[in-house]
């Protein structure tokens, strides 16, 4: 199989007018790669079984792909999720090996080097991409990653942290836009504060405009239609919050080889691990068009299903080896029933969840009124809701 480089475009993919482009030149024109060399070899040497002794290292500068950039808080946090999700689950995430979060180290800026992971990225959509004989066997796989992040989970919201040298216990620290001491407790906090903080930049974009106002309040609204009451105080799973074709890699027989792009995980409540841009039809397209996407996603749904009822009668096989005290006091709250993430993808408030989510500033008065749809019917018009809200402050 062919390396990923052979992919990778370098500067054509650039505009060479672009604060991207001179960004990347200046990196390429002032790192140290010759220490980065040195760093990789020694890295290969203690990591590896039996390395040849002459192993070594070559970095071609015209061929290289360019991404966003993170903090030192994301980085931190990127590398600590991927580590959990390889030492917890069987979900295919490159092995770091070595990494430097410093810009007064001897290369000059932070980097990461890690595994490198056989299998190629998809052109579009999955179902669009992919044979239809194969929908099967990648909906069983996508299912087995959501299985697997339901069942990693924690008692706060926030990202995972282990230090700044990735050596300390799995802890939870608080998102940015949280806009409240954090870590949060409730799914209600992270809605809110998550939805607040978008409406006032659709307020800023669109100021004293009716149309918009009205559909802050909806957006708003929604909210009350899609939270889990049962899992307001969680378990909260962990989240990728970026899982579409472009993060996932698979081989020729589309067999999953790699879950990339973890920089946005973050323990969340379990409404926002049923967002999958996989698994959400488009409202402009016919049912027929539809159609491979609707049938993709009710596998999805069936596989996620099943993992959960195995998991379920795995639970009820260590409970009848234990000791009643011990399923009483050591069981207890594991064993409360709760909505499985099946039940709740398989539900409306799924769809009302996506749109809510997925809604940009700019695209927020289109996805509020295809919301309006689903929650009011026929039985409400566009019309009606912007003369309630359409004045009314937000609040």
């Amino acid at each position: 199989m062919a390396p990923p480089s052979e992919e990778w475009i370098g500067f054509a993919d650039l505009d060479p007018g672009s604060e991207k482009y001179e960004r990347v030149k200046r990196v390429l024109s002032s790192a140290n790669f010759e220490h980065l060399k040195r760093c990789a070899t020694d890295s290969r040497r203690r990591h590896q079984t039996s390395p040849s002794p002459d192993i070594d290292c070559d970095i071609n500068l015209n061929r290289f792909a360019t991404g966003f950039l993170s903090t030192k808080t994301s980085l931190l946090s990127e590398i600590a999720t991927m580590n959990i999700v390889r030492q917890r689950t069987s979900i295919p995430v490159p092995r770091i090996f070595e990494f430097e979060i410093s810009t007064d180290g001897p290369f000059g800026y932070p980097f990461v080097l890690m595994e490198y992971l056989g299998g190629r990225q998809l052109d579009t959509g999955l179902t669009e991409s992919i044979p239809r004989m194969y929908h099967p066997k990648v909906a069983k796989q996508l299912a087995n990653v959501l299985a697997k992040l339901q069942n990693l989970t924690f008692s706060r919201i926030g990202r995972l942290w282990c230090g700044e040298a990735g050596d300390q216990p799995v802890g939870i620290i608080p998102m940015g836009w949280h806009h409240s001491p954090g870590p949060l407790e409730t799914s209600l906090e992270y809605f809110y504060n998550q939805r607040r903080g978008e409406n006032r930049e659709i307020i800023a974009f669109r100021p004293n405009d009716a149309d918009w106002l009205t559909a802050c309040w909806v957006l708003k609204t929604a909210l009350a239609h899609t939270v889990i009451e049962d899992r307001v105080r969680g378990p909260f799973p962990l989240c990728h919050l970026d899982l579409h074709y472009g993060n996932l890699l698979f081989d020729e027989e589309y067999n999953l080889t790699g879950v990339l792009d973890w920089s946005n995980a973050q323990a969340a409540p379990l409404e926002q691990l049923s967002v999958c841009p996989e698994l959400v039809i488009f409202p402009g397209r016919s049912d027929e068009d539809n159609k491979p996407i609707v049938e993709f996603k009710e596998l999805v749904v069936q596989f996620v299903k099943e993992k959960e009822d195995e998991k379920t009668k795995e639970e009820g096989k260590s409970e009848e080896s234990m000791s009643s005290l011990d399923l009483q006091q050591g069981n207890k709250e594991q064993s409360q029933d709760v909505t499985p993430l099946s039940t709740y993808m398989a539900s409306e408030s799924a769809e009302l969840m996506h749109r809510q989510y997925m809604a940009s500033p700019k695209g927020s008065l289109w996805a509020a009124k295809r919301i309006a749809k689903l929650i009011y019917g026929s039985h409400i018009t566009w019309e009606q809701l912007r003369e309630v809200y359409g004045c009314m402050p937000l609040l």
